[in-house]
């Protein structure tokens, strides 16, 4: 069963309220017209409980977190790893996908309370998906990143609806004039023209890893290497993978010096 929310409880000692007060003063008892206005003060008391949103006294909670550090550690190319241990990838790569990201309308509404900085989402984000176990749970994420868990969920879900929107820059089906180049490196390779050409789509996959087996139809994650997990498979061509240095532009509005962190846009083509 389930944990019972404020609401339910509140609700539940109300009838147990009422059972204990019918019992002492029986309805049967009173006249008709106590009856009925005891009637409509109980159901005016239910409708008060259930459309009441916070029924506890609201007090400030103090939330210091510690994700400002990663910003630190990204200075120094000597920490770099504990900005990888924070938020599982490299100031590289963050900035890649922040640069991306940050103009999706979902992170601009026209509300006097203007959201967080993207990079400040993003980071709360990366933070809850590089945590398991008991370091997953909402309240943990929240108490480290310095926000309300409300703010959790609410920047994953933005984060999430900006990167999938991104779908069809990434992942793309080939033109016929890039299956022929591949068909060609498929020839140069073999050493002939043959049949092997239409053997172009190169395949790859790996297992990630559950914490724990699901509860719904756990044994269907069972993997060849006794964990539970998901099998990813990624569908990529090597003449695009690499060739694709030569079709970046070094002097891109993200000025990044390392092109080969777009390349991984022709890794996904399928």
């Amino acid at each position: 069963m389930g944990r019972q929310t404020v609401h339910s409880r509140v609700l539940e000692s109300y009838v147990k309220h009422l059972t204990l007060r019918d019992n002492m003063v029986p309805p049967v008892d009173l006249d008709i017209g106590e009856a009925c206005l005891q009637l409509q003060n109980d159901i005016a008391m239910f409708r008060r409980i259930r459309d009441t949103r916070y029924l506890n006294v609201r007090t400030h909670i103090p939330k210091q977190g510690n994700l400002h550090l990663a910003w630190e550690y990204a200075k120094d190319p000597a920490q770099h790893y504990l900005f990888v241990q924070l938020l599982r990838v490299s100031p590289v790569v963050f900035k890649v996908i922040h640069e991306l990201i940050k103009d999706h309308p979902v992170f601009h509404n026209n509300s006097t309370s203007p959201q967080a900085p993207v990079d400040y989402q993003l980071s709360i984000t990366l933070y809850r998906l590089g945590r398991y176990g008991n370091g997953a749970s909402i309240i943990d994420v929240a108490r480290n990143a310095g926000c309300s868990p409300g703010a959790v969920e609410d920047c994953t879900d933005r984060c999430f609806t900006a990167i999938e929107s991104l779908h069809d820059i990434f992942v793309r089906p080939l033109t016929e004039e890039e299956k022929e180049a591949e068909k060609v490196w498929m020839d140069n390779h073999v050493g002939f023209k043959g049949t092997w050409r239409e053997g172009w789509v190169m395949y790859d996959g790996t297992i990630v890893v559950l914490y724990s087996r699901p509860g719904l139809d756990g044994d269907a994650y069972y993997t060849r290497k006794s964990n539970y997990g998901l099998n990813v498979q990624v569908r990529h061509f090597y003449y695009h993978i690499n060739h694709a240095h030569h079709a970046i532009d070094r002097e891109c509005a993200l000025h990044i010096e390392d092109c080969r962190l777009f390349s991984w846009s022709h890794w996904f083509c399928s």
